[in-house]
Protein backbone atom coordinates (compact mmCIF):
# COMPACT_ATOMS: atom_id res chain seq x y z
CA UNK A 1 0.00 0.00 0.00
CA UNK A 2 1.37 3.54 -0.78
CA UNK A 3 0.66 6.08 1.76
CA UNK A 4 -0.37 9.72 0.53
CA UNK A 5 2.25 11.33 2.94
CA UNK A 6 5.08 10.08 4.37
CA UNK A 7 7.74 12.03 5.77
CA UNK A 8 11.55 11.62 4.18
CA UNK A 9 14.25 9.75 5.83
CA UNK A 10 17.44 11.75 6.77
CA UNK A 11 20.75 10.76 5.66
CA UNK A 12 21.68 9.79 8.92
CA UNK A 13 18.36 8.68 10.55
CA UNK A 14 17.65 5.16 12.23
CA UNK A 15 14.96 3.50 10.53
CA UNK A 16 12.87 3.01 13.63
CA UNK A 17 13.00 6.08 13.75
CA UNK A 18 11.80 7.37 10.27
CA UNK A 19 8.93 4.54 10.66
CA UNK A 20 7.88 6.07 14.35
CA UNK A 21 7.65 9.67 12.62
CA UNK A 22 6.03 7.83 9.60
CA UNK A 23 3.62 6.04 12.59
CA UNK A 24 3.05 9.70 14.31
CA UNK A 25 1.58 11.16 11.40
CA UNK A 26 -0.99 8.84 11.28
CA UNK A 27 -1.67 8.43 14.78
CA UNK A 28 -1.05 4.40 14.62
CA UNK A 29 1.57 2.41 16.31
CA UNK A 30 4.69 1.40 14.42
CA UNK A 31 3.25 -2.15 14.54
CA UNK A 32 0.10 -1.25 12.70
CA UNK A 33 2.33 0.27 9.89
CA UNK A 34 4.28 -2.38 9.28
CA UNK A 35 1.20 -4.25 9.01
CA UNK A 36 0.13 -1.61 6.19
CA UNK A 37 3.67 -1.61 4.53
CA UNK A 38 4.86 -4.72 4.60
CA UNK A 39 2.93 -6.61 2.19
CA UNK A 40 4.44 -10.23 3.05
CA UNK A 41 4.44 -9.90 7.04
CA UNK A 42 7.06 -8.71 8.99
CA UNK A 43 10.03 -10.58 9.28
CA UNK A 44 10.60 -11.77 12.93
CA UNK A 45 14.55 -12.56 12.61
CA UNK A 46 15.09 -9.00 10.62
CA UNK A 47 15.97 -5.98 12.48
CA UNK A 48 15.24 -3.05 10.19
CA UNK A 49 17.58 -0.93 12.08
CA UNK A 50 20.68 -3.10 11.71
CA UNK A 51 20.07 -4.55 8.72
CA UNK A 52 16.66 -5.10 6.31
CA UNK A 53 15.11 -8.44 5.01
CA UNK A 54 14.53 -7.60 1.39
CA UNK A 55 11.41 -8.10 0.84
CA UNK A 56 10.58 -5.54 4.06
CA UNK A 57 13.50 -2.35 2.08
CA UNK A 58 10.96 -3.30 -0.48
CA UNK A 59 7.50 -2.61 0.67
CA UNK A 60 8.49 0.09 3.02
CA UNK A 61 10.55 1.92 -0.36
CA UNK A 62 6.76 1.68 -2.33
CA UNK A 63 4.72 2.18 0.31
CA UNK A 64 6.65 5.46 1.54
CA UNK A 65 7.42 6.56 -1.98
CA UNK A 66 11.54 6.76 -1.67
CA UNK A 67 13.89 4.62 -3.82
CA UNK A 68 15.07 1.16 -2.15
CA UNK A 69 18.73 2.01 -2.18
CA UNK A 70 18.03 5.08 0.29
CA UNK A 71 15.95 2.64 2.39
CA UNK A 72 18.55 0.56 2.12
CA UNK A 73 21.29 3.02 3.14
CA UNK A 74 19.71 3.44 6.52
CA UNK A 75 20.83 0.61 7.70
CA UNK A 76 23.50 0.17 10.34
CA UNK A 77 25.28 -2.63 8.53
CA UNK A 78 24.98 -0.53 5.55
CA UNK A 79 25.86 2.33 6.92
CA UNK A 80 28.54 0.83 8.82
CA UNK A 81 29.77 -2.21 6.99
CA UNK A 82 32.21 -3.32 10.25
CA UNK A 83 29.91 -2.67 12.75
CA UNK A 84 30.02 -4.77 15.49
CA UNK A 85 26.51 -6.14 15.71
CA UNK A 86 26.79 -8.27 18.76
CA UNK A 87 27.82 -4.92 20.34
CA UNK A 88 24.31 -3.42 19.90
CA UNK A 89 22.03 -3.80 23.18
CA UNK A 90 19.83 -7.14 22.46
CA UNK A 91 15.76 -6.46 22.07
CA UNK A 92 14.92 -10.39 23.46
CA UNK A 93 12.96 -9.06 26.12
CA UNK A 94 15.81 -9.69 28.79
CA UNK A 95 18.20 -6.53 28.28
CA UNK A 96 17.19 -2.77 28.36
CA UNK A 97 15.89 -2.46 25.12
CA UNK A 98 12.40 -1.08 25.06
CA UNK A 99 12.21 -0.93 21.14
CA UNK A 100 13.98 -1.94 18.02
CA UNK A 101 17.24 -0.49 20.08
CA UNK A 102 18.06 0.30 23.21
CA UNK A 103 18.75 4.29 22.49
CA UNK A 104 20.60 6.58 24.14
CA UNK A 105 20.11 10.14 22.50
CA UNK A 106 21.87 13.49 22.25
CA UNK A 107 19.01 16.69 23.54
CA UNK A 108 21.47 18.86 20.86
CA UNK A 109 21.29 16.55 18.00
CA UNK A 110 16.94 16.76 19.04
CA UNK A 111 16.95 20.35 19.14
CA UNK A 112 18.86 20.66 16.21
CA UNK A 113 16.76 18.32 14.37
CA UNK A 114 13.62 20.36 15.55
CA UNK A 115 14.88 23.81 14.26
CA UNK A 116 15.31 21.86 11.02
CA UNK A 117 12.03 20.47 10.43
CA UNK A 118 11.19 17.72 13.42
CA UNK A 119 12.87 15.73 15.48
CA UNK A 120 14.61 12.32 14.80
CA UNK A 121 16.73 10.11 16.09
CA UNK A 122 20.41 9.30 14.16
CA UNK A 123 22.31 6.16 13.59
CA UNK A 124 24.79 7.33 16.43
CA UNK A 125 21.99 6.86 18.96
CA UNK A 126 21.81 3.38 18.75
CA UNK A 127 25.52 3.06 19.79
CA UNK A 128 26.06 1.71 23.37
CA UNK A 129 28.40 5.13 23.84
CA UNK A 130 28.27 7.66 26.80
CA UNK A 131 28.99 10.82 24.75
CA UNK A 132 27.72 12.74 21.28
CA UNK A 133 31.35 13.13 19.84
CA UNK A 134 29.72 15.80 17.24
CA UNK A 135 28.14 18.20 20.62
CA UNK A 136 30.49 16.91 23.01
CA UNK A 137 27.63 16.11 25.29
CA UNK A 138 26.54 13.54 27.63
CA UNK A 139 23.68 10.89 25.89
CA UNK A 140 20.75 10.47 27.75
CA UNK A 141 18.56 7.47 27.81
CA UNK A 142 15.04 8.87 29.88
CA UNK A 143 13.34 11.68 30.70
CA UNK A 144 14.69 14.03 33.77
CA UNK A 145 11.40 15.67 34.40
CA UNK A 146 9.91 12.29 35.34
CA UNK A 147 10.78 8.56 36.56
CA UNK A 148 9.23 7.13 32.82
CA UNK A 149 8.08 3.05 32.57
CA UNK A 150 7.59 3.55 29.28
CA UNK A 151 9.72 4.13 26.03
CA UNK A 152 9.69 7.57 24.54
CA UNK A 153 7.81 8.09 21.30
CA UNK A 154 7.28 10.25 18.22
CA UNK A 155 4.12 12.24 18.48
CA UNK A 156 2.46 15.03 15.66
CA UNK A 157 2.18 18.40 17.56
CA UNK A 158 2.24 20.77 15.21
CA UNK A 159 5.33 19.10 13.99
CA UNK A 160 7.56 15.92 14.90
CA UNK A 161 8.40 15.96 18.24
CA UNK A 162 10.23 13.11 20.24
CA UNK A 163 9.07 12.90 23.56
CA UNK A 164 8.86 10.65 26.76
CA UNK A 165 6.72 8.06 26.62
CA UNK A 166 4.77 8.85 30.37
CA UNK A 167 5.01 13.08 31.13
CA UNK A 168 5.10 14.06 26.82
CA UNK A 169 7.72 16.40 27.04
CA UNK A 170 10.03 16.78 24.25
CA UNK A 171 12.97 15.52 25.13
CA UNK A 172 14.75 17.83 23.11
CA UNK A 173 13.90 20.72 26.12
CA UNK A 174 15.87 18.37 28.65
CA UNK A 175 18.12 21.11 30.43
CA UNK A 176 20.19 18.14 31.92
CA UNK A 177 23.69 19.00 31.21
CA UNK A 178 26.22 16.60 33.11
CA UNK A 179 26.37 14.80 36.05
CA UNK A 180 26.78 15.93 39.27
CA UNK A 181 30.40 15.29 40.63
CA UNK A 182 31.00 14.85 44.63
CA UNK A 183 31.55 17.32 46.77
CA UNK A 184 35.13 16.86 47.68
CA UNK A 185 36.28 16.82 44.02
CA UNK A 186 36.99 20.58 42.69
CA UNK A 187 36.46 22.03 39.34
CA UNK A 188 40.37 21.38 38.11
CA UNK A 189 39.96 17.66 39.32
CA UNK A 190 36.26 17.80 36.99
CA UNK A 191 38.19 19.07 34.10
CA UNK A 192 41.38 17.27 33.89
CA UNK A 193 39.40 14.09 33.65
CA UNK A 194 36.49 15.12 31.30
CA UNK A 195 38.90 14.73 28.10
CA UNK A 196 40.33 11.66 28.99
CA UNK A 197 36.80 9.85 29.84
CA UNK A 198 35.96 11.92 25.82
CA UNK A 199 38.86 10.11 24.64
CA UNK A 200 38.28 6.75 25.30
CA UNK A 201 34.46 7.05 24.37
CA UNK A 202 35.87 7.90 21.07
CA UNK A 203 38.36 4.77 20.87
CA UNK A 204 34.86 2.82 22.07
CA UNK A 205 32.92 4.07 19.11
CA UNK A 206 36.07 3.40 16.97
CA UNK A 207 36.30 -0.23 17.72
CA UNK A 208 32.23 -0.96 17.31
CA UNK A 209 32.60 0.62 13.82
CA UNK A 210 35.11 -1.84 13.10
CA UNK A 211 38.40 0.28 13.28
CA UNK A 212 41.52 0.16 15.52
CA UNK A 213 41.10 1.75 18.86
CA UNK A 214 43.56 2.36 21.86
CA UNK A 215 43.77 1.21 24.89
CA UNK A 216 45.17 3.08 27.77
CA UNK A 217 49.40 3.01 27.48
CA UNK A 218 48.98 0.62 24.64
CA UNK A 219 49.50 1.55 20.39
CA UNK A 220 46.30 0.86 18.28
CA UNK A 221 45.11 -2.69 18.62
CA UNK A 222 42.60 -4.17 16.23
CA UNK A 223 38.96 -3.20 17.12
CA UNK A 224 38.09 -6.90 18.02
CA UNK A 225 40.91 -7.23 20.46
CA UNK A 226 39.69 -3.76 22.27
CA UNK A 227 36.40 -5.11 22.68
CA UNK A 228 37.25 -8.13 23.96
CA UNK A 229 39.44 -6.55 26.81
CA UNK A 230 36.44 -3.93 27.35
CA UNK A 231 33.92 -7.10 27.61
CA UNK A 232 36.31 -9.01 30.01
CA UNK A 233 37.02 -5.83 31.99
CA UNK A 234 33.61 -4.83 32.24
CA UNK A 235 32.21 -8.26 33.60
CA UNK A 236 35.24 -8.13 36.45
CA UNK A 237 33.95 -5.35 36.99
CA UNK A 238 30.73 -5.88 37.66
CA UNK A 239 30.72 -8.92 38.48
CA UNK A 240 29.19 -10.33 41.96
CA UNK A 241 30.86 -11.15 45.21
CA UNK A 242 29.37 -13.32 48.01
CA UNK A 243 28.44 -10.29 49.88
CA UNK A 244 26.86 -8.98 46.63
CA UNK A 245 28.86 -5.62 46.09
CA UNK A 246 31.70 -5.48 43.20
CA UNK A 247 34.63 -4.04 42.43
CA UNK A 248 33.65 -1.30 40.16
CA UNK A 249 32.11 0.09 43.37
CA UNK A 250 36.07 1.05 44.41
CA UNK A 251 36.25 3.47 41.77
CA UNK A 252 35.35 6.80 42.16
CA UNK A 253 35.68 9.25 38.88
CA UNK A 254 35.84 12.89 39.46
CA UNK A 255 33.49 13.66 36.76
CA UNK A 256 30.34 11.10 38.41
CA UNK A 257 27.97 11.52 40.99
CA UNK A 258 29.88 9.39 44.04
CA UNK A 259 30.70 5.85 43.42
CA UNK A 260 28.62 3.66 40.94
CA UNK A 261 27.35 1.90 44.59
CA UNK A 262 26.28 -1.49 41.54
CA UNK A 263 24.62 -4.10 43.59
CA UNK A 264 24.04 -7.45 41.37
CA UNK A 265 21.56 -9.62 42.35
CA UNK A 266 22.32 -12.02 39.85
CA UNK A 267 25.23 -14.01 39.33
CA UNK A 268 25.03 -13.45 35.33
CA UNK A 269 27.70 -11.73 33.89
CA UNK A 270 27.26 -7.78 33.15
CA UNK A 271 27.35 -6.68 29.32
CA UNK A 272 28.93 -3.44 28.45
CA UNK A 273 26.49 -2.87 26.23
CA UNK A 274 23.34 -3.44 28.35
CA UNK A 275 24.49 -0.94 30.88
CA UNK A 276 22.83 2.73 31.00
CA UNK A 277 25.30 5.42 29.87
CA UNK A 278 25.91 6.52 33.41
CA UNK A 279 26.91 3.13 34.26
CA UNK A 280 29.00 2.71 31.31
CA UNK A 281 30.78 6.22 32.03
CA UNK A 282 31.49 4.56 35.45
CA UNK A 283 32.93 1.17 33.59
CA UNK A 284 34.66 3.41 30.86
CA UNK A 285 36.59 5.55 34.07
CA UNK A 286 37.81 2.21 35.97
CA UNK A 287 38.92 0.66 32.99
CA UNK A 288 41.19 4.17 31.93
CA UNK A 289 42.16 3.43 36.04
CA UNK A 290 43.64 0.26 35.81
CA UNK A 291 45.36 0.24 32.31
CA UNK A 292 46.50 4.04 32.48
CA UNK A 293 50.01 5.30 33.54
CA UNK A 294 50.26 7.35 36.92
CA UNK A 295 48.71 10.06 37.69
CA UNK A 296 45.82 9.39 34.73
CA UNK A 297 45.02 6.11 36.88
CA UNK A 298 44.83 8.02 40.06
CA UNK A 299 42.70 10.79 39.08
CA UNK A 300 40.08 8.94 37.41
CA UNK A 301 39.74 6.36 40.11
CA UNK A 302 39.94 8.83 42.88
CA UNK A 303 43.09 7.81 44.54
CA UNK A 304 44.58 11.09 43.84
CA UNK A 305 42.60 11.89 47.04
CA UNK A 306 45.02 11.17 50.55
CA UNK A 307 42.87 8.30 51.67
CA UNK A 308 42.16 6.28 48.22
CA UNK A 309 44.54 3.68 47.05
CA UNK A 310 45.35 3.42 43.13
CA UNK A 311 43.59 0.72 41.42
CA UNK A 312 46.12 -1.25 39.03
CA UNK A 313 44.92 -4.68 36.97
CA UNK A 314 47.54 -6.34 39.28
CA UNK A 315 45.84 -4.96 41.83
CA UNK A 316 42.27 -6.18 40.39
CA UNK A 317 43.41 -9.60 39.79
CA UNK A 318 44.57 -9.74 43.62
CA UNK A 319 41.13 -8.47 44.80
CA UNK A 320 38.75 -9.79 42.90
CA UNK A 321 36.72 -13.41 43.28
CA UNK A 322 38.87 -16.47 42.51
CA UNK A 323 36.29 -17.20 39.33
CA UNK A 324 36.68 -13.87 38.26
CA UNK A 325 40.79 -14.03 37.89
CA UNK A 326 39.76 -17.66 36.33
CA UNK A 327 37.70 -15.68 33.81
CA UNK A 328 40.32 -13.12 32.87
CA UNK A 329 43.17 -15.68 32.72
CA UNK A 330 41.06 -18.16 30.28
CA UNK A 331 40.48 -14.89 28.27
CA UNK A 332 43.50 -13.12 28.36
CA UNK A 333 44.65 -15.18 25.35
CA UNK A 334 43.06 -12.96 22.88
CA UNK A 335 44.41 -9.55 24.92
CA UNK A 336 47.09 -7.35 23.45
CA UNK A 337 50.47 -8.67 24.57
CA UNK A 338 51.54 -5.95 26.83
CA UNK A 339 48.11 -7.09 28.82
CA UNK A 340 48.50 -10.38 28.37
CA UNK A 341 52.15 -10.64 30.00
CA UNK A 342 50.24 -8.97 33.36
CA UNK A 343 47.53 -11.69 33.50
CA UNK A 344 50.49 -14.39 32.56
CA UNK A 345 52.67 -13.13 35.34
CA UNK A 346 49.37 -13.17 38.18
CA UNK A 347 49.52 -16.84 37.11
CA UNK A 348 52.66 -17.90 37.56
CA UNK A 349 52.42 -16.20 40.68
CA UNK A 350 49.18 -17.61 41.87
CA UNK A 351 49.62 -21.18 40.66
CA UNK A 352 46.30 -20.99 39.42
CA UNK A 353 44.38 -23.66 37.50
CA UNK A 354 41.73 -21.32 35.95
CA UNK A 355 40.10 -24.28 34.59
CA UNK A 356 39.53 -25.79 37.92
CA UNK A 357 38.26 -23.13 39.47
CA UNK A 358 35.83 -21.83 36.94
CA UNK A 359 34.70 -25.80 36.88
CA UNK A 360 34.35 -25.15 40.86
CA UNK A 361 32.17 -22.61 40.72
CA UNK A 362 29.89 -23.44 38.01
CA UNK A 363 29.33 -26.80 40.06
CA UNK A 364 28.67 -24.35 43.29
CA UNK A 365 26.54 -22.43 41.15
CA UNK A 366 24.71 -25.49 39.72
CA UNK A 367 24.27 -26.79 43.28
CA UNK A 368 22.51 -23.72 44.60
CA UNK A 369 20.49 -23.24 41.92
CA UNK A 370 19.21 -26.71 42.35
CA UNK A 371 18.40 -25.71 46.12
CA UNK A 372 17.17 -22.81 45.12
CA UNK A 373 14.14 -24.92 43.21
CA UNK A 374 13.52 -27.44 45.55
CA UNK A 375 12.86 -24.33 48.16
CA UNK A 376 10.23 -23.33 45.19
CA UNK A 377 8.72 -26.31 45.30
CA UNK A 378 8.15 -27.01 49.35
CA UNK A 379 6.61 -23.55 48.89
CA UNK A 380 4.42 -24.11 46.77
Amino acid sequence: MTLPIAPRPRPDELPSSWLERTAALYDVSVAELRQVLWTGGPSKKARPDVEWAPHEAKSVAAGLRVTLEVVLDLGLKRRWSELAVDWLPSTDGFGRARGELDLAWCRHCLAEAHEAGGAYLDAEAALPLVFCHRHRAWRQDYCRRCRPRHAPRFIWSNGIEFVCGDCGKPLRASRWGQPTPAAYFDTEETAAALPILFAFDGEVRNALLGNPACLPGLEPVPARQFLIVLRDLTRALMAPSLFRTSYINLFDCPLLPTMPEHKPHTWDEQLYQELSPSSRAHVLSAVVALLADEPVSRLMSGAHLPFRERHTLEKLLNDVPRWVQATLIRSSGEWPAGLRVRIEAHQRRTGMDAEDVLAQFHAWRAERDQRHRERLLLSG
